[in-house]
């Protein structure tokens, strides 16, 4: 992912960030239910899917052991 993808991720608020995986998941979760009706291939969109909710997951994990470092100083 380009420089200027995290960053926008990073400029994202914490509702919009679970928001954002939400609909992540919901895209994967149509895709692998068309995968089985029609017989569609997912190719690499997934995967990038995957990566994205994991970097948002991530950057979610990030700021919740930052608020509590704060917190506990």
């Amino acid at each position: 992912v380009k420089k200027s993808a995290k960053q926008a991720l990073r400029a994202k608020t914490p509702d919009e960030l679970k928001a954002e995986a939400g609909s992540l998941q919901g895209d994967m979760l149509k895709a692998r239910i068309s995968t089985t009706l029609e017989g569609k291939r997912l190719g690499i969109r997934t995967r990038a899917s995957r990566r994205q909710i994991a970097r948002i997951n991530t950057l979610l994990r990030e700021r919740e052991l930052a608020a509590a470092k704060a917190k506990a100083n």
